[in-house]
């Protein structure tokens, strides 16, 4: 069970979860007008808090939301709430909104951004797991045009999940025009002839962290990699799918609206950039 422990940070304060206020004039309330981060917690120590830092200035910058005063600490916020809460193996959620105003569109000058940190517990990662096996469905894509933004409005893929979960699957995989953008939460890979693929970077999709590190070390280790778009039919025909994510970390998708995807099992690119993917995971917060 998903645990959050005693403290968070709002505005400046630590306060224990149940203490913690916000507005009910917050436009994260009224709006969604706030952005959001997640990353995730090995054994106390962040994997690439910088990355994450430098994806939600690109969210704000976006948005016209002005970067509150403690924004370059947000690591540090996080690390301290990780020590306060005695949860080394976690998510760490940051949430930067607009501010507090009445219900209005147009939002008035001078807005206090409202800044929230909490942490969630998730288990230890298991280092000798192979990649876990994922059903999926097809959905369409039905968010809207600046899926790089990392928004709260999360509405679109609240409800393709909700659908895959009624589905007995994991994860909708979304497709616009009959190509296929991502996950409601992922990233989306095939493997087709031994070759790497998945959508390159746009407003429609998200800039995964996770899929960045993931080309990098296909790119390192000799996987032939391409970021190009790819068609339904191919994702169907692919040889091996799987997605990824913070905390999702490779899962082989081995079954798409109850097809088979290539062998049915976890394909050998996928297994070997699982294990690349962990390795780099443990050196990197092992040297930071």
């Amino acid at each position: 069970m998903i645990r959050v422990n005693n403290d968070v940070y709002l505005n400046g304060q630590w306060l224990p979860v149940g203490e913690a206020k916000v507005s009910v004039e917050d436009r994260s309330c009224m709006f969604g007008d706030a952005v959001y981060e997640v990353l995730r917690y090995y054994d106390g120590k962040p994997f690439a808090p910088k990355l994450h830092v430098e994806r939600m200035r690109h969210s704000l910058d976006a948005v016209s939301i002005p970067l509150p005063e403690e924004f370059e600490r947000l690591p540090q916020i996080s690390d301290e709430l990780v020590r306060r809460n005695a949860m080394p193996h976690c998510k760490a959620y940051w949430q930067i909104s607009r501010g507090v105003a009445p219900r209005e569109h147009e939002a008035p000058a001078g807005l206090k951004p409202t800044v929230l940190v909490m942490t969630y517990e998730v288990p230890p990662l298991n280092v000798d797991a192979p990649a876990p096996r994922k059903r999926a469905i097809l959905t369409p894509d039905l968010r809207w045009l600046r899926c790089d933004i990392k928004a709260v409005t999360l509405l679109a893929n609240v409800i393709a999940k909700t659908h895959a979960l009624r589905a007995g699957a994991q994860e909708a995989i979304l497709h616009r025009d009959g190509v296929v953008t991502e996950g409601s939460a992922t990233t989306v890979f095939i493997v087709r002839g031994g070759v790497l693929m998945t959508h390159p970077l746009s407003p429609l999709i998200l800039g995964g962290i996770t899929r960045a590190t993931l080309l990098e070390l296909a790119r390192k280790h000799n996987i032939p990699a391409q970021e190009r778009p790819f068609t339904v039919d191919q994702l169907l025909t692919a040889d091996e799918v799987f997605i990824s994510g913070t905390t999702t970390h490779v899962g082989a998708v081995t079954e798409i609206d109850r097809r088979t995807v290539g062998e049915g099992d976890v394909g050998p690119v996928t297994a070997r950039l699982n294990r690349l993917l962990i390795e780099h995971i443990l050196a990197t917060v092992t040297q930071g």
